[in-house]
């Protein structure tokens, strides 16, 4: 076990392949933060406004 950690959520697979390679670069452990509920192709299309990201991202708190 490693004192350090990368941590990473990615939807669509490109962030989880970066963070790979930097925790293998630097010797670290590595975790998946993961939905409640998965992300959906639908759910990440950008260009519609009413998709589950585009909302997620229109919410101060989140």
């Amino acid at each position: 076990m490693s004192k350090t950690l990368v941590a990473y959520f990615s939807a669509s697979g490109v962030t989880a392949k970066l963070a790979k390679n930097l925790a293998e670069a630097a010797g670290a452990d590595l975790y998946e933060i993961k939905p409640a509920v998965p992300y959906t192709n639908a759910d990440l299309n950008w260009q519609d406004k009413k998709s589950r990201s585009s909302v997620e991202m229109n919410v101060s708190s989140a």
